[in-house]
This record gives C-alpha cells, structure tokens and sequence, in this order.
C-alpha cells in the first residue's frame, strides 16, 4: 500500500510538471496582448523555467510524502481500526497541485498583460469589477491568439489528468527505481544549473514560480508599507518641510486636498512658476534630449572625477569640462532597474520589494511619460534585453516607441543602430524628441567589448573594467561626432549619466547587494547643452533629482511626486536618497550614512563626510548623534517613498 501511495505521487508530480511546461512554452514563446515578443529571449528563459518548476513539485512530493507518513502512523496508534478507502494524501496532493495549476495560467496572463506577478496588491489595486470588463477587452483584442486562455483554462486539468494516466500507463508494471533515482539526479543538476551554473536575479523574478508568490504575499503582509492616517501627516509634514528647505523656494504647493493627504509626495507648481518668464522660454524653445545610461560607469575610474589618476574615459572628461558636471551623483537604485526606474520615477528604489515585477501594475509616472503627454516623440534604445529585468513593461508605458535587437548587443553597432535612428527618424519629424539610451559592453564581467584581445580579458576584473569602459568612451564619442554637427543639435540636450557603479572588493564588499559604499553608487553625471554653461558642481545629488531637472530643462511644470529636486535652481548642499537590497542611504548636511534597512540598531555600515567620496574615514562611532538624526530622516523618507511607490498616482 505505502508503495502503491508513493508512486501514485510520483506519477501526478509527474503529470504536472509537463502541464507547467507547456504552460512555460505558451508564455515564453508567444507574444503580449499587444503583438510585441512577451520575452525576446525565450530560449534563455525555458530551461531555467523547467528545472524551477521541477524543484519546487519535487519539494511538494517530498513534503506531502512526510505527511502521509505521519499521518499513517498517527492513524495506527490513535485509530487502529479506522481504515480509509482511498488516498488521502493523492487527493490531497492532486487538489493542492490543480489549484497551483490554474492560479499559475492567472499569474502568467496576468505577466502578459501588465508584467507583474499575480499579488495580493495586484488584486487589491484591481478589486474593482470594472476591472474584469477591462480584462475581457483585453483577451479580446489579445494580438497573440484572442481567448486562447480561456480553451487552456478548460483544457488544462483535463489534459493534466491524460498526461497522468499515459505516466502510469508507461511506468506502473516497472520498478520505480530508475524513475525515482533519474528524479533526484535531475533534480540536483536543476538546482545546481538555476542557482550556481547560470544564474540571474532579474530572470529568477520573473520566473518565480506561483507557491513562491504566494508565500512571499503571505509572509511579507506586515511588511507592507501601510501607513495610518496620523503616520502619513506626520511623516508627510516633516518630508514636505525638508523639501522646502533643500528646493528653496514656494514654487511648489503640497495641496492639503484628499489626494494630497493621501500622497504627502504629491505637489503642484504654483502661477508663479508655471508662467515664469524662464519656464515659458523653455518651452517655447521645444529643445530635444539625448540621455545615455551608460552600464556599471562607476565614478571611482571616470577620469574627471579622479584628477591626476590614468583615465579611460577620455572623451567623457572632455565633455565634463564643457558641461555642467555633477561630483556627488550618487545612484538610488541598484543594479540596472534600480537606477534607470529611479531615474525616470524621481523616487528611491523600493526598499524591499523587486519594484521591476512587483509593482509593474501600479500607475507612476515619470519624465519620460511627461515628456510624452506633453507632445515629446520618445524612444527608449537598449543595447540590453529591456524585457530580461522587465524594464520593457515600463518603458512600453512611457515611451512612444522602445528599441532593442539581440543582434545589435554591442556598444558599437548598437550606438551606430541609435544615431541612424535619430538622423534619419526623430531629428526629421515636427515633434521635439527624447531619446533614452542604455549601452551594454562595460557590463559585469567585463568582457563584452568587441574585438576585446584574449590578453584584456585574462586581466582581473579591476582591469577589465577599464578596458570596456574605454570601449563604451570610444563608441559615444563616435555617436557625439556623428550628431554634433547637425543644425537641430544647436537645440539638444546631451545628458549622460551611468544606470549605477560596481564593487570590486573596496570596503570590502564586492557584491551588487552588499551595500551602498561609493564604490557601486557613485557616477557620472552631465548636462550639455544651450544656455547650459560649464561647472563643478560639488551639491550632493542623486538620480530622483534627474526627472525635475530635465522637466525642468523641458520648461514644464506639471503635478507629480518626484522626491528629488531641481538640481540647476542653484541653491543649497542638496539631498541624495537610495534604497538597495535590505540597505539604504542618505547624504545630507555634509555627510552620507549607510545603514541596513528596515533599520537595525548597531548595523550602520558606515557614515563617511560627503566629500570623502572615496569612503576612507568612516565616523559613525565619533558621530553618534549625527547617526541618530540621519537615521530618523531615513527612515522617514524611504517609508514615504516605498509607501507611494505601492499606492500609485
């Protein structure tokens, strides 16, 4: 009997672990709603889908088998004569795994249509019924295959059941032995492949597999960023009196109105700014933008920032000495989600969830998505899979139009692909234009560079990364020189800045989630362009203030909740705020503090003088009080953010 019940389990685990691959397949390998490919790489994605859903169906079997067995014991000792005539646990288990089923082919629809995960804030977000009517408008209109889950949704259990009893049919007369060792086998090189072999946070997340989700939900309810009434007007009162005090004017007015208390972020400019003589010019004179994100530049090896030090990004200096360039830009998220969504949202990364995939639903707009609204043609060009990390959900929301072709992943024809695309396209048409730029060569680890000599890529990585950061130098001066010349040039502003920094052991951290040391959030950052004169700008500043100053630029003034500030008002020390995996930092009143997150007594990391970008003197223990105080305005402004962040505009 206990036989019969093992391979019983054996052969329904089986059975719906080909269901979740082809429902993997119908994901992965199929279109979004809206005819664009739901992955551009699925072949990058299936295998590591097969082996996550072999792992935690085997964890079940394992589980649900302890449990018959204790449950038989029990049955023995306490009810000797009480005999059951079926399985318990096979029903049990066939129930738990049907239900899994079909709540899976839920969350991947749900990924297809808004990129997030199936959650607990998805449902409250969407709780209202109109939402189902929007929902059949979509499968209706789907550009894949229209209703297509609807015949999977009545099909799936069914077949499931079919697939079950061709398993039983082909392995129940012989011995389970090969089977189950063939099992444990595959299971150890599946856990071995997904966590040592290839491994990928960003595409982990996105394949996290439903029973993760959902007790992730579970466990982390009482994380949640709610906030009471009370909480929100006092933690709203001192982040506004802050930001007054940093912006340095009354241009803008946080509205005491019902979205006003419940956003404390939410502000609205006053006349005065919206008819200024300055702001009005601006927008008259309609200028055009060009960002680059340039991959993993960290400020420790940019040459203009370390004078007197070999450099290898030549012609970044040189453009630094003829543009406004910042000293102390400092990333707010980290790795490259962290820093392109906190660039375009004017808010820190989330401190505790995967805000790429776990809030994908939440209506926030950006820059990009102002600039849009307000008559902007934006294009977003990655030379880097957008929709590997999910960044191609958000960007399809702000952005006229996105680039990428996995053929083009090279710095150097990916930057020619975007230069043809703005002479030939943007630069022709009536409207102003934006073009975001994300380059790739100079990422981790450090041998992507074209015609990179076996001898560059044998060298450390400390090494390595000057080599393809000169490469990725090289291939934007060859797109500068391409535009420099053209007539509407005279009316563009040419931002650069990079997504974030890397460790490479300084401080003895060489992890991207180790901390929040300089060495991974120090950049690069210039604005160049009209009317915009050369400078040494040594105001603390992080990439949440990129968004008002390029609306700024822009000459528009529009509602938002941006938490960064203008960063060419030429006023104060300024303020820099991010949040990385379980740390988060703040620079204010002449000194940074790293701290872990949510705060824990005794685990500052460090607190360094803001003009000690290179960290060498940490003085949290000779500035007690100073730590105190910083930590407070911390955590009151990641609070804040992670709060807006989950509720949406």
């Amino acid at each position: 009997m206990k036989k019969f019940l093992s391979s019983k389990l054996i052969f329904v685990a089986l059975a719906f672990w080909v269901s979740h691959i082809f429902l993997r397949v119908l994901l992965l390998f199929r279109s979004n709603p809206y005819g664009f490919p739901f992955v551009s790489k699925p072949d990058w994605y299936i295998f590591h889908a097969v082996c996550l859903d072999f792992l935690w169906i085997f964890n079940s079997l394992v589980i649900f088998t302890i449990g018959a067995g204790v449950f038989q014991i029990l049955r023995k000792k306490f009810f000797p004569n009480f005999n059951l005539k079926f399985s318990l646990s096979t029903i049990l288990f066939t129930l738990f795994h049907s239900i899994i089923l079909l709540v899976t082919l839920l969350d991947h629809e749900v990924q297809r249509f808004l990129g997030s995960h199936l959650s607990f804030g998805l449902v409250d977000t969407y709780k209202d019924t109109s939402s189902v009517v929007m929902f059949w408008d979509y499968v209706a209109n789907d550009f894949s295959v229209p209703f297509l889950q609807f015949f999977v949704l009545a099909l799936i259990l069914p077949m499931t059941f079919g697939i079950y009893r061709l398993i039983k049919k082909f392995l129940a007369p012989r011995s389970l032995n090969v089977p189950v060792i063939a099992m444990l086998i595959f299971y150890i090189a599946s856990y071995l492949f997904v966590y040592f072999i290839w491994t990928g946070n960003a595409r982990m997340t996105k394949l996290r597999p439903v029973v993760s989700l959902i007790y992730n939900d579970l466990t982390n309810t009482q994380a949640a960023s709610h906030l009471s009434e009370s909480e929100l007007e006092n933690l709203g009162a001192t982040y506004q009196n802050l930001w007054a005090k940093v912006e340095g004017d009354s241009l803008w007015n946080f509205p005491k109105t019902e979205l006003g208390k419940k956003l404390p972020l939410y502000r609205i400019p006053s006349e005065a700014l919206t008819q200024s003589e300055s702001l009005l010019q601006k927008r008259a004179q309609k200028p055009n933008f060009i960002l680059f994100f340039l991959e993993s530049h960290r400020g420790l090896n940019v040459g203009y920032l370390n004078p007197g030090k070999p450099s290898p990004t030549p012609f970044l200096d040189s453009m630094a000495a003829n543009s406004h360039a910042w000293f102390r830009m400092h990333t707010s998220g980290l790795p490259t989600t962290g820093g392109v969504l906190t660039t375009h949202l004017g808010l820190p990364h989330h401190s505790k969830l995967a805000e790429a995939t776990d809030l994908a639903h939440v209506t926030l707009p950006s820059f990009a998505s102002v600039l849009t609204d307000s008559g902007y043609t934006t294009h977003y060009f990655s030379a880097a899979d957008p929709a590997w990390d999910n960044l191609g959900v958000w960007m399809a929301k702000w952005y006229t139009a996105e680039h990428y072709d996995r053929n083009l992943e090279d710095d150097s024809t990916f930057f020619d692909h975007t230069v043809s695309v703005i002479l030939d396209s943007l630069s022709k048409q009536e409207k102003p234009f934006l073009a975001t730029v994300m380059s790739r060569s100079n990422h981790y680890p450090f041998n992507f560079a074209a015609g990179m000599s076996e001898e560059d890529k044998q060298k450390p990585l400390t090494e390595r990364i000057q080599v393809t950061m000169n490469f990725t130098d090289r291939q934007l001066a060859r797109f500068i020189r391409k535009i420099q010349n053209e007539s509407w040039y005279e009316n563009t502003y040419v931002i650069i800045m990079a997504d974030h920094g890397f460790p490479l052991g300084e401080n003895d951290v060489s992890t991207m989630n180790g901390s929040a040391f300089s060495n991974a959030t120090w950049i690069p950052f210039i604005i160049h362009g009209k009317g915009i004169e050369p400078a040494q700008d040594t105001i603390t500043a992080a990439q949440i203030d990129i968004a008002p100053t390029i609306l700024e630029l822009a000459g528009i003034a529009v509602p938002n909740i941006f938490m960064g500030h203008n960063l060419l008002r030429g006023y104060g020390a300024g303020l820099s705020l991010g949040a990385y995996s379980k740390v988060a930092d703040l620079g204010f009143d002449g000194y940074r503090i790293i701290d872990r997150y949510p705060l824990n007594s005794g685990e500052v990391d460090g607190l360094f003088a803001e003009n000690d970008l290179h960290q060498t003197q940490n003085l949290a223990n000779e500035k007690a009080e100073t730590v105190k105080h910083l930590e407070a305005l911390l955590d009151t402004l990641i609070r804040l953010s992670d709060y807006t962040l989950e509720t949406g505009f």
